[in-house]
């Protein structure tokens, strides 16, 4: 067995085992409030697993080499306002198709102010998200499959990972996007988008995890804030899907750039 399946194994199995109080203390079955500690090992259960898996495929370099990726500088600074830029571009679109069809929506534009915070905030979440998906699995994948293989495997294991969101009483992401399956769907164009962002700036995890950051961000200012959340994912699915199709037909599967694919090599 691969490196790679070991990977998706371990994250699965620590994520799970993490979350797995959390689920439960939902329902009464774990009172202790020690829980809220495992949801930490849960939620950065993908670290967990790329740091054991690198360090025993390639020694000590290898923990060294997937945090070294967040000092990648070697491509236009410009990248840096992509990730911003894409998540707000999907979240207005999404409200003018949602205005367009009939919905009522006003913005409260003073919790533009919030942004700075809850985006720092997150991203200080999601990077643990990303060391693991985007730092060892994907470049991983690469030396095997193009970039859109690569990013619907991990877009199928990004989504069977989150689970126990919606296994949880009264789940928020359950009431959000109604289904399983939209998830998985959302979770793997968004994947895709990922993948883009990462080979397109030579394999950086900063911008990432910026992207995957500012899309909880921006969601959260439009949605929640906007009190739109459990209603609006029929209506950013079709905005999300024709991002990412453009992404592929311009670019093509191969790389999703203009340049050969990053990959995980043997750390020097």
């Amino acid at each position: 067995m691969n490196s790679v399946a070991w990977y998706f194994i371990l994250v699965l199995l620590i994520g799970g085992l993490g979350y797995a109080p959390w689920v439960l203390h939902s329902y009464g079955m774990f009172p202790s409030d020690i829980f809220f500690i495992f949801i930490l090992i849960g939620g950065a259960s993908p670290t967990f697993a790329a740091l054991i898996v690198s360090r025993l495929e390639f020694g000590k370099k290898g923990p060294e080499y997937l945090f070294s990726q967040f000092g990648r500088r070697d491509f236009s600074k410009l990248w840096f306002l992509v990730p911003i830029l894409l998540s707000f571009i999907k979240a207005i679109f999404t409200v003018l198709l949602w205005s367009l069809m009939g919905g009522s929506y006003k913005l409260d534009w003073k919790s533009l102010i919030e942004f700075p915070i809850i985006l720092f905030s997150n991203f200080l979440a999601n990077m643990w998200e990303e060391i693991g998906w985007r730092g060892y699995a994907l470049p991983a994948l690469q030396r095997k499959y193009n970039a859109l293989v690569s990013s619907l495997i991990i877009g199928i294991f990004w989504a069977v990972w989150h689970w126990p969101h919606f296994a949880i009483k009264d789940s928020v992401m359950m009431a959000n996007y109604h289904n399983f399956l939209i998830f998985t769907i959302i979770t793997i164009l968004g994947s895709i988008q990922h993948t883009w962002l990462y080979n397109s700036t030579n394999g950086s995890l900063l911008i990432a995890s910026l992207y995957h950051a500012s899309i909880n961000t921006v969601n959260t200012i439009f949605f929640v804030k906007g009190g739109i959340s459990s209603i609006i994912i029929p209506f950013y699915l079709p905005i999300t899907a024709v991002i990412t199709i453009l992404i592929i037909l311009i670019l093509k599967p191969d790389s999703l750039r203009r340049k050969p694919r990053v990959t995980f090599k043997q750390p020097s």
